[in-house]
């Protein structure tokens, strides 16, 4: 890899480094990450490439940009693989002060973005990916219904996922209820957003804003994702924290009522559980494995809890239903 980086970039490492889960090294007080993008189309990389180019234009700190090769190229091919080099200014961990302030005023630059986003965009798209995945998992689930299996796991998928069915489609109809009864305002507008932005996306020993994170969309799927991840994450959950978070957002980019339909509808989608079976069954890891499991096990025996956390979700928040117009499940009460 040390020759292929200097073969390429002209660039010699003294040696290689693990930075998060990628590889990289530091030359000349810059940090550089290398990233197999082979799972990655073309035109999605020079999307990101914009995507990063704008944001550091527009001031955005910590953000990776990639490293241009000898041959004016983002993407290097060497024995059939491909991998991009993205070049951050190197410097030690900075924590994130106010992590709700933060994805606001990044969410605020990416609305300027002057580019028209195709393969990276998934705006006005949940609804037709939400009935794939469950359209997909419904196939799977009927194969495994017809095996009869005594695996303690296939059980538990067998008997649980009529109910999460049935939770998908509640997702997919409050989705569509809020396209049809609401309007977009100016705080709607798509806007650089992440795959699953966490509380660790930009907590890792090493600060930086990576384009391979990127998607473009609707402001209240990193809002939602934040929560999600908060809560199952978290041993104790806390509802401060989550009020904390939403209003220093807030404080720079105020939600609008159908903002706030759609990051509840992300929320009621049972991501957090077809992520966990699609996992148990594509692993070869034995020890991934038994790590899905639990994580199968836990949804389900917690999943009251969960209908608890969204029928309380706008309260705890300070939202007023009935002032905005947002309907609520009524089988949660």
């Amino acid at each position: 890899m040390i020759k292929t980086i200097y073969d390429h970039y002209g660039v010699k490492p003294a040696e290689l480094i693990d930075v998060y889960h990628y590889k990289g090294f530091q030359y000349r007080n810059v940090l550089y990450i290398i990233m197999d993008v082979g799972y990655l189309e073309p035109e999605e990389m020079y999307e990101f490439h914009q995507m990063s180019q704008f944001l550091i234009a527009q001031g955005e700190r910590q953000v990776a940009s990639f490293m241009i090769n000898k041959s004016g190229n983002i993407i290097t091919e060497e024995d059939g693989k491909k991998i991009a080099v993205f070049r951050v200014p190197y410097q030690h961990r900075t924590p994130v002060v106010s992590y709700g302030g933060e994805l606001a005023a990044f969410h605020q630059r990416g609305k300027l973005l002057p580019y028209p986003m195709e393969k990276s965009n998934r705006i006005g798209q949940w609804k037709a990916l939400w009935e794939k995945r469950l359209e997909q998992i419904e196939k799977f689930w009927g194969m495994k219904v017809q095996e009869h299996p005594n695996d303690v796991t296939d059980k538990r998928f067998i008997e649980s996922f009529p109910y999460y069915l049935g939770l998908t489609e509640n997702a997919i109809q409050y989705l569509a209820d809020t396209e049809i009864d609401d309007l977009p305002r100016a705080f709607d507008t798509a806007t650089i957003c992440h795959h699953r932005f966490t509380s660790v996306t930009w907590q890792h020993p090493f600060f930086f804003k990576l384009p391979t994170d990127w998607v473009f969309d609707h402001p209240s799927r990193d809002l939602a994702e934040y929560i999600r991840h908060q809560y199952f994450e978290s041993s104790v959950w806390e509802e401060r924290r989550l009020y904390t978070f939403l209003s220093e957002y807030e404080k720079i980019a105020p939600l609008s009522s159908f903002a706030w339909r759609l990051l509840y509808a992300r929320l009621l989608f049972p991501v957090h559980y077809f992520e966990s079976i699609e996992g148990y069954y594509s692993t070869r890891n034995e020890e991934e494995k038994q790590k899905y499991a639990r994580k199968i096990e836990k949804t389900i025996t917690e999943s009251v809890e969960y209908e608890q956390f969204l029928s309380n979700l706008y309260r705890s928040v300070g939202i007023s239903t009935q002032r905005h117009h947002i309907p609520e499940i009524e089988w949660f009460k």
